[in-house]
């Protein structure tokens, strides 16, 4: 009879798929789609990988006989196996060599006035509020890029903490990545200093001043007591509190209902008192201002 010989149609399929996924992990390494620490995080979890393909083996060899879609058990392991570490790897578990390169900052309490934080790379730069006990917070997003593992240099003066984040120069050239998630306590108030492609959101934090270089989306919260300045250079779109405050000097797109002065334009709630937040712009190139 023909029908035992050859592959059951399910067991080429799942060495198809089993390969493309294969494939597709060592083209998105090759291509810069992802980090290549990804090939680092693979190589240590060895263990994973042995024991499915085991479990994979003992079920293909226990039922090749039986019948032919047992063929599908072998690729179906391999398949699972490296969707899993690849899922693992995305999702920065704390035991993989990749988590190495995370930078943690010192406790709230080693903290004292406003603080400068410095970060200027040529990637993508993301800004949040951090919850927890520290003062900050950077982890290299698992992208492919260009950036490498950041390290901080913290110096006081006067008790002011300034923060300085580079890329570490002696890393492996496995640990690039495509940009860097900076995560700061809102219980401080900062000075930054910015420049990448920027995805911030500063609604959370407290800001005495920031200057900014670059491009992307800036989200302002509520301007702390005095008032807050921020300096940009680039293709930025900037959301402003509604009914905050708000003064631009340069070359800017407002909301409608703006005002035109000599150096730029206001917010209705621009008054005697001044403005809450005071932006300037630099360079020819236009930034948008919206409320949000």
């Amino acid at each position: 009879m023909t029908e035992s010989r050859g592959r059951h149609p399910f067991t080429v399929a799942a060495w198809i798929l089993a390969g493309a996924v294969v494939v597709a992990t060592a083209v998105g390494v090759l291509g810069g789609i992802l980090s290549p620490s990804l090939v680092v995080d693979l190589v240590a979890m060895w263990p994973l990988f042995a024991v499915i393909l085991l479990w994979g083996t003992v079920g293909w060899i226990r039922s090749r006989r039986k019948q032919r879609r047992a063929g599908a058990i072998l690729p179906l392991a391999v398949f699972t196996a490296v969707v899993l570490a690849v899922a693992v790897h995305l999702g920065g578990w704390d035991q993989l060599p990749s988590s190495e390169a995370r930078l943690t900052g010192p406790p709230l309490s080693e903290l004292g006035g406003s603080t400068m934080f410095t970060a200027q790379i040529v990637g993508d730069l993301q800004i949040r509020s951090l919850g927890g006990a520290l003062a900050y917070r950077v982890t290299p997003m698992l992208r492919g890029g260009q950036v490498g593992v950041p390290e901080a240099a913290e110096t006081s003066i006067d008790g002011a903490l300034s923060i300085r984040v580079t890329a570490d120069e002696e890393a492996p050239s496995w640990y690039r990545f495509s940009g860097w998630k900076v995560d700061l306590a809102p219980e401080t108030a900062w000075r930054l200093v910015i420049n990448g492609t920027i995805d911030a959101d500063l609604t959370g934090l407290v800001v005495e001043s920031a200057a900014m270089a670059g491009s992307g989306t800036v989200r302002l919260g509520v301007a702390p007591e005095g008032g807050a300045s921020l300096v940009v250079a680039g293709e930025f779109r900037l959301v402003v509190p509604p009914d905050a405050p708000v003064e631009v000097s340069g070359d800017v797109e407002v909301p409608d209902d703006w005002r035109v002065t000599e150096t730029g334009a206001a917010s209705p709630e621009v008054g005697e008192s001044g403005a809450a937040w005071s932006i300037s712009v630099q360079g020819d190139t236009l930034v948008r201002v919206a409320e949000g």
